[in-house]
């Protein structure tokens, strides 16, 4: 009997023995792991795959991982060996639309633990949610956020964030009416590798240019010429295609700018809130245009109660609609638009514009 009680009593210790080892290997796995960098890449049937392993180079156009280019266009995320949880926690707070408490995050990190490449990462996360919290009507001046997003693009011309930022400062520099240097940063991003901020760039440059049908036009054919047949590449032809029919409706032809615009909102799926959001507004400014205040403001009003959620679109119909309900006698719905457009979008070029 005692035997019996030896033999079992050495066989749990062995059982324990094994069950601590593999905890120890399991534990070293899971902390050399977590010690290499990793690139997030989106798959095609959604969420992302991780690459692990050492950051070889970040430029622009991608970042290099253990021998592998990962172009900037494919990237969800990059994070480093050991970076600080207060950057993956800005990281998140960023991406989720939490830019007060994303910067907030950045002042907890001890900067004696950040690298260059995670201080490229922490200076992007900065300039980027104080560039939202201005565009969308925070605390932060245009002036304080387009100084730190300039200074981020000088000090990190090679980082995988620098098309975003050069859109950023483009968007900083129009809402303080510099359309000359907003232009000038919309030009560079149309020069991107990255086929959505290449097409965002030659968009805006067309929309900026809209006096000159000749330039606008240019700028939407460039992107109605484009071969691609991508989700991206497809919703910037709808974009360019509409501004088109804006173009035409003000230059003379109210009446095919018109038809063309009504056929693509009977058309064309109104989930796609930011089409929608432009079909609209150029809609009501062919209507303003041309004096048709009722029909104009119905179109306006379509922006302003069902695609709201494309702010700078929002803050364009508001400040129409202040100026047409004050036309058709209806002060106190133009002081109501107004009102809105000045406190949701206080630092808007549209707010700028009253």
């Amino acid at each position: 009997m005692k035997q019996i009680k030896k033999t079992i009593v050495s066989r749990i210790k062995l059982i324990l023995v094994v069950f601590l080892f593999v905890g120890a290997v399991n534990i070293a796995d899971s902390q050399r792991l977590s010690a290499q960098d990793g690139v997030y890449q989106f798959k095609a049937s959604g969420g992302n795959s991780k690459t692990s392993g050492k950051i070889e180079k970040i430029s622009p156009d991608g970042v290099t991982i253990a021998g592998k280019l990962v172009p900037a266009s494919k990237i969800d995320r990059v994070s480093f060996s050991r970076e600080p949880s207060d950057i993956n926690r800005a990281r998140d707070q960023m991406e989720t639309g939490r830019y007060s408490d994303a910067i907030e995050s950045l002042g907890k990190i001890d900067a004696t633990k950040v690298t260059p490449q995670m201080k490229a990462e922490v200076d992007f996360i900065r300039a980027f949610s104080m560039a939202q919290n201005s565009l969308r009507g925070g605390g932060t001046t245009p002036q304080e956020a387009g100084g730190v997003v300039a200074t981020f693009i000088s000090e990190h011309p090679t980082s995988w964030h620098l098309y975003p930022a050069i859109e950023q400062l483009g968007k900083l520099y129009f809402a303080i009416d510099r359309t000359d240097l907003a232009m000038g940063q919309f030009a560079k991003l149309s020069q991107s590798s990255w086929p959505k901020y290449q097409l965002n760039g030659t968009l805006q440059l067309g929309m900026l240019t809209m006096d000159n049908a000749a330039d606008a036009n240019a700028a939407f054919d460039t992107i109605l010429n484009n071969n691609s047949n991508d989700d991206v590449t497809q919703l910037y032809k709808l974009l360019a295609k509409c501004e088109k029919a804006r173009v035409a409706g003000m230059g003379g032809d109210a009446a095919g700018g018109l038809s063309e615009l009504n056929k693509m909102i009977a058309t064309e799926n109104s989930d796609n809130k930011l089409l929608f959001a432009h079909l609209y507004n150029a809609l009501g400014a062919v209507h303003q245009k041309n004096s048709n205040w009722k029909e104009a403001r119905t179109a306006y009003l379509h922006t302003d109660l069902l695609f709201a959620t494309e702010a700078e679109l929002h803050a364009e119909a508001l400040f129409h609609l202040s100026k047409i309900w004050a036309q058709l006698d209806e002060t106190d719905r133009a002081a109501t638009a107004r009102d809105t457009l000045k406190s949701r979008y206080r630092n808007s070029y549209w707010a700028g514009k009253l």
